[in-house]
C-alpha cells in the first residue's frame, strides 16, 4: 500500500499537522495541497538516515520483528504503540498492517543502521528532553538546556545538534518571544501536539504564578514519553489501566492529558462514573502540570503552603516618608536634569530633544538612552563639574559630585518595606536603606509582590540613598529555594545607610 492511498482522504489540517512533524522547511498551509505534502514527506525520508533517526528503538525493535511475519491480534495489543506511532509518522499501515512502499527501502537501511549502531544511550537522553517539553508544554530553550547540561556531559552544541534531530522535530517546535525580563526576544520549545491550547497555558500560568526547582526521576520521564503518564506511581498505573479498559481510550487519554496540562478538570465527570473519576482525580494530583511548571497539584500545595511562610520574611511596614520632601526632589531633579541636558547636547544622544534642562512638559521616557549613558560614564561628572556651563553654586556641585559614587544593577531585588525606607538587597550581599524621590515606593509596586528583581541605579542624595529616576520592572517568579536564599543573605547582610 502507498502512502497516499491512506492518507490522501485525510481531512486537509489532519494532514497538515502531520506534515509539519515530518518536514523540516513547510509551507504554508493555504499553499500546499494534500497530495504536495506527501510528496514533501516522501522526499523528507529519502534523506540518508532519517527514518532510523525518527524512530526509537522500540519502533526499530517492532519492524525488525514484523519484517517476516504477519501480524495476529495478539501482536496488534501487544505492538498498539509502536503501530500507532509508526503511523502516525507515515511508516506503517494501520489498514494492511504492513511497511508503506514507499518506505520498505528506507526500513531496510534504518534496520542495517540500527544493527551496526547502539543509539540507546543518546535515545535516553533525547526522550528525558522530549518528555520534559511534553511536560511544561512550553519552556525557553536555555532552560531546558541547563537541565541537560545538569545531568550530562554533553555541551551546547552537542545539546543543539539533539534539538535538531528528526525525532525532537517530530514532537516539538520552537518559536520566539520577547520577555520583559531580559530586554530580548527569547527561543522557546514547544510540545506540537498542545499547540492548540498553548495561550490558555501561557495565561493559567500567571494565576498559579509558581517557580522553584522540581526534583525529577527520569524513570518518570520515559513512562511519560511512551504512556503520556507516569506510570510507575501506583495511582497513576491505576488510572492509566482504567482507561486502557475503554473502548473510547484514545479519546479519553487526550481528554485526561489535557486535564494534566492545564489542571481543569471541569467536564471529566461526563466521561467517568464516580469511581472512576475519583481514580483519575487523584491520579491527576501526582501528575507533573504543565501551568505549574512541572510541579505536580499535591507537590504545588505544599509550594504555596511553604511560600506563605517564607513571604512573611519579606517585611511590609506601610511608607509614611520613605521619599524625599518636595523641595529636594525639585532640587534633585534641578542637578540630575542639567547632566542629562549637558550629555545629550555634548554626545548627541537624542539630538532631536533640544532641551532638557529647566524644560516643562518633559516626556521622562524619552530620557532613558541618556540617562543609561550617564551611569554607564561616570567620569563626564568631572567634566560637567570642570565646565559649570549652568552656574551652580560649590555647595551644588559637591552634590553632584558625590554621583560619582553611584551603585548600577541589573538585579537589585527589593526585599521589604520600612516605615521611611525601601529595603533593596545587591548582588554582592549588601542591604542598602533607600528612599525614593518624589513617592513612597510602596505606591508604585504592590508589598505582595516582594522579594521583587528591578534594574536602577542607586546614589547618594542629601545625606540619603535614593533611587535615581527610572528603573526597569523585572517580570520574574521566585521559587522557594531562591526565597530561602535570599532571607539567607538579608540576615547576613551589612545594612547601609550611605555609599
Amino acid at each position: 500500500m502507498k502512502i497516499k492511498d491512506e492518507f490522501l482522504n485525510l481531512p486537509k489540517e489532519l494532514l497538515y499537522e502531520t506534515y509539519l512533524k515530518i518536514v523540516y522547511n513547510p509551507e504554508e498551509y493555504d499553499k500546499i495541497t494534500r497530495s504536495k505534502m506527501i510528496e514533501e514527506i516522501i522526499k523528507e525520508y529519502k534523506q540518508e538516515n532519517y527514518l532510523y533517526h525518527i524512530c526509537t528503538t522500540k519502533e526499530l525493535d517492532f519492524l525488525k520483528n514484523m519484517r517476516n511475519k504477519q501480524l495476529s491480534m495478539e501482536d496488534m495489543q501487544k505492538y498498539e504503540w509502536e503501530i500507532k506511532t509508526l503511523n502516525d509518522k507515515c511508516i506503517f499501515s494501520r489498514i494492511t498492517f504492513e511497511v508503506f512502499e514507499e518506505q520498505k527501502q528506507n526500513v531496510e537501511d534504518a534496520l542495517k543502521t540500527y544493527e551496526q549502531n547502539d543509539k540507546k544511550n543518546l535515545e535516553n537522553l533525547l526522550l528525558f528532553m522530549i518528555s520534559k517539553v511534553k511536560t511544561n508544554a512550553i519552556m525557553l530553550t536555555k532552560a531546558l538546556s541547563s537541565i541537560v547540561e545538569s545531568i550530562s556531559s554533553i555541551d551546547e552544541e552537542g545539546i543543539n545538534a539533539i534539538m535538531g534531530s528528526p525525532l525532537f522535530h517530530y514532537y516539538c517546535e520552537f518559536s520566539y518571544e520577547y520577555f520583559g525580563f531580559s530586554g530580548k526576544e527569547e527561543e522557546l520549545v514547544s510540545y506540537r501536539d498542545y499547540y492548540d491550547i498553548l495561550d490558555e497555558i501561557k495565561e493559567a500560568r500567571k494565576i498559579y504564578g509558581i517557580a522553584g526547582s522540581i526534583p525529577f526521576d527520569i524513570r518518570d520521564d520515559f513512562d511519560i514519553f511512551y504512556y503520556g503518564f507516569p506510570i510507575r506511581k501506583k495511582i497513576v498505573k491505576k488510572m492509566y489501566d482504567e482507561i486502557n479498559k475503554r473502548v473510547d481510550k484514545e479519546t479519553l487519554f487526550q481528554i485526561v492529558d489535557e486535564a494534566r496540562v492545564l489542571n481543569d478538570r471541569t467536564g471529566l465527570d461526563i466521561f467517568f462514573d464516580e469511581k472512576s473519576l475519583k481514580i483519575v482525580n487523584e491520579a491527576l494530583d501526582e501528575c507533573p502540570c504543565a501551568v505549574m511548571n512541572g510541579f505536580t497539584p499535591n507537590a504545588y500545595e505544599e509550594q504555596r503552603y511553604e511560600e506563605m511562610g517564607l513571604d512573611k520574611e519579606f517585611s511590609y511596614i506601610p511608607q509614611n516618608n520613605a521619599h524625599l520632601c518636595k523641595s529636594a526632589a525639585d532640587h534633585y531633579y534641578k542637578l540630575y536634569f542639567a547632566l542629562l541636558d549637558y550629555i545629550n547636547k555634548k554626545y548627541k544622544i537624542h539630538p532631536e530633544i533640544k532641551k532638557i534642562y529647566k524644560q516643562e512638559g518633559l516626556d521622562v521616557t524619552k530620557l532613558s538612552d541618556i540617562d543609561k549613558y550617564l551611569w554607564d560614564h561616570k567620569n563626564i561628572i568631572d567634566d560637567f563639574i570642570e565646565e559649570n556651563q549652568y552656574h551652580f553654586t560649590e555647595e551644588e556641585l559637591s552634590e553632584i559630585k558625590e554621583f560619582k559614587h553611584a551603585v548600577t544593577s541589573d538585579t537589585f531585588v527589593i526585599v521589604g518595606f520600612d516605615r521611611e525606607y525601601t529595603k533593596i538587597l545587591s548582588d554582592d550581599g549588601k542591604l542598602y536603606m533607600v528612599k525614593g524621590i518624589r513617592a513612597d515606593f510602596d505606591e508604585i509596586m504592590n508589598p505582595k509582590e516582594l522579594p521583587k528583581i528591578i534594574g536602577t541605579t542607586l546614589l547618594m542624595f542629601k545625606g540619603k540613598i535614593v533611587f535615581k529616576s527610572f528603573f526597569t520592572n523585572v517580570d520574574l517568579s521566585f521559587g522557594n529555594d531562591v526565597k530561602k536564599e535570599i532571607i539567607k543573605q538579608m540576615k547576613n547582610a551589612i545594612v547601609y545607610y550611605h555609599l
